[in-house]
């Protein structure tokens, strides 16, 4: 997992000019709430990363050749990238592009799956209805190129249990078969689940522990909690 202390913050002047000051006033305090967006957010990239260094052996290098067999040479599952799929010629939909495309052949069965890869699940109802449009709009424009699979668009909460929490968090956009949790994801591309997730939580206690330091370390801040405490 990303560490807090590793996340630099903004400057005073883009401080000053954010939401977070219009709503605390507090220089510091708003630069520590700022670093702490700007951790979840790094989290979120980490997990793409952590997926595609697991799947290294099943990564696509040049999906326009591997579309051009039409057929699938193997069973199993076939990785292409968010990088691989906007360096690819025949599909079209730049700036929509998923974070993955799994292709998958069972028997004489071929699905492609276009994953939007989300941490968390919860998102308000404008940014649901961009994600569930962007997905709808990239499996339209490339119908023709993925014809010989059958092809899905699917949006991945990683860490929610159910789909139900996924259909909730995304404002009812996604319909449930347009939902996969992440268990349902790892279980598609052969990876352990929950030695994903018990392995992002090794610096949870050095995140909380440095965060409690630098809000105390706000005079503002210990000095409205030594109040608070005496009185």
């Amino acid at each position: 997992m990303v560490k807090l202390k590793n996340v630099k913050g903004k400057s005073r002047k883009e401080i000053e000019g954010g939401a977070y000051f219009r709503c605390f006033g507090d220089v510091e305090l708003s630069k520590l709430f700022s670093r702490v967006q700007s951790l979840i957010i790094k989290n979120g990239f980490e997990l793409e990363r952590i997926i595609t260094d697991k799947v290294e052996n099943l990564l696509i290098r040049d999906l326009d050749q591997f579309l051009d067999d039409q057929i699938m040479r193997t069973e199993g599952v076939r990785v292409a990238t968010k990088h691989i799929v906007k360096k690819s010629k025949k599909i079209k939909g730049r700036g929509i592009e998923p974070d993955f495309l799994i292709f998958q052949r069972a028997g004489t069965s071929q699905n492609c799956y276009i994953i939007e890869l989300k941490d968390g699940h919860e998102f308000d109802t404008k940014s649901s209805a961009r994600e569930h449009a962007n997905l709808h709009q990239f499996r339209a424009k490339n119908a023709q190129v993925l014809h010989f699979y059958n092809n899905y668009f699917k949006i991945v909460g990683f860490n929610a249990d159910t789909k139900e929490e996924i259909h909730k968090g995304f404002k009812s956009k996604f319909e449930f078969e347009q939902i996969m949790t992440g268990a349902e994801f790892c279980e598609l591309l052969g990876l352990n689940y929950r030695s994903i997730v018990y392995g992002r939580t090794s610096d949870v206690e050095e995140n909380f522990e440095n965060f409690i330091e630098e809000l105390l370390s706000i005079e503002s801040v210990r000095n409205s909690i030594q109040d608070n405490l005496c009185s």
